[in-house]
Formats: structure tokens, C-alpha cells, sequence
């Protein structure tokens, strides 16, 4: 085994190891609740999404309101011992979907699905192991990262100000948009989707594929 073999497979191992028992192997009855909340989001702000698995769909409108609707899926035990934590933070809005209120050594995850809009200018920073991520319509700033999440990001109003930076393992990368390239690599590019400007889009995923659609 070379030295590049091994350093991936004891990446595996690693992140194998880290995944909770629960997202292994969870035979325990499940149930689920449904979480809906409205709140003001601050003008050009941020909206900071930490999750693990289930799926998101992030909507931008014309409002100034932040819209969530999550539906959380797990064992009684562990929707009632973590919870969903949505803190607003001077211009920046963090939603947690595994805010844990008692430490747990393992099941310590709830899958999530989440359905959010935002202000179409809102920037995101979304962060996640296995959820899969779409963005439509959001014309400010988004960095994406995840492990094993498919990500697509969907406008119908693509402008000139959009600068891109994708890094993927093993997954694929297409584009209904003309992309400049400025460097390039194996697992990373960047680039500028219709000729580039100072907007950014920055997409992270170890074997998720990336996709950019109008």
C-alpha cells in the first residue's frame, strides 16, 4: 500500500469512527417533530447552518423575514435531549440541528430536513456531513461544505458578480453557466461563472457532486 492508499484509508476509518452509532446503525423506534418559526433577518446579513444529515432547501425571496420549517426524525429520547437551537446574533442568524442539552457519547444526532427562506441577499454559510444542499435564487455570498453532500445552487437572475470556488474529492461538477477558469486542479478549481466580479460562491464536498443551474 503507497503512502497516498494509506493516508485515504485511515481517512475513512477516521471519519467512520466519528460518525455517531445512530447514523450507522439505528434500529430503535423513531418519531418526529415539526418546527416552524419566523423571524426578522437583518439586511444583508448571514444565515449560519450547522447540520448532519437529512436534506436542505434554502429559497432567497423579495422578503425581509427568516422562514424555517424543519421536520426532525429520531429516537423520543433524543428529539427531547437535542434540540434545534436558532440564535440570532447581531447580523448573523446560527441554527444548530444537534444542540445537545445533555452529552451524549453516541445517537447523538438527529436527521433534519429543512425548508428556509431567506432575503435574497442574504449570505449563507452552510456546514454539513451528509444533507444533501439546493440554493436557489440567494445572489449574495455562499459557502457550502460538506462530506458526502450533493450540492446545487439554482438562480433564474445569474448576474456578472459571481467568483467560484469548488473542492470535491470524488464528485462531479456541472454547470449550466460559462465558467472562466483561474486555477485548477485534480480535487479543487476556481473560477468566475459569466465572467467573474467580486460576488463568491465557495462549494466544498468530499464525494458530492456540485451543480450550478438558471
Amino acid at each position: 500500500m503507497n503512502r497516498l492508499t494509506h493516508a485515504f484509508a485511515a481517512l475513512v476509518v477516521a471519519v467512520l469512527v466519528a460518525v455517531p452509532a445512530t447514523a450507522q446503525n439505528d434500529r430503535s423506534p423513531r418519531d418526529s417533530e415539526t418546527i416552524d418559526r419566523t423571524l426578522p433577518m437583518p439586511a444583508n446579513g448571514t444565515l449560519r447552518l450547522k447540520t448532519f444529515s437529512g436534506r436542505v432547501r434554502i429559497t432567497g425571496t423579495s422578503g425581509g423575514d427568516l422562514v424555517i420549517h424543519a421536520v426532525r426524525r429520531a429516537t423520543r429520547d433524543r428529539l427531547d435531549e437535542i434540540k434545534l437551537e436558532i440564535t440570532p446574533n447581531g447580523s448573523t442568524v446560527e441554527i444548530d440541528a444537534n444542540h445537545r442539552l445533555v452529552e451524549r457519547r453516541n445517537d447523538n444526532v438527529v436527521e433534519t430536513d429543512f425548508e428556509i427562506q431567506v432575503p435574497s441577499k442574504t449570505r449563507l454559510d452552510i456546514k454539513t456531513f451528509s444533507a444533501p444542499v439546493t440554493v436557489v435564487n440567494v445572489s449574495a455570498s455562499q459557502h457550502i461544505d460538506g462530506f458526502s453532500s450533493d450540492v446545487s445552487v439554482e438562480s433564474s437572475e445569474w448576474g456578472d458578480a459571481n467568483s467560484l470556488d469548488v473542492n470535491t474529492f470524488s464528485g462531479h461538477f456541472e454547470s449550466d453557466l460559462p465558467v472562466t477558469l483561474n486555477t485548477s486542479s485534480r480535487r479543487n478549481f476556481r473560477g468566475a461563472l459569466n465572467g467573474g466580479g467580486s460576488g463568491e460562491l465557495r462549494l466544498k464536498t468530499f464525494s458530492g457532486d456540485v451543480t450550478i443551474r438558471r
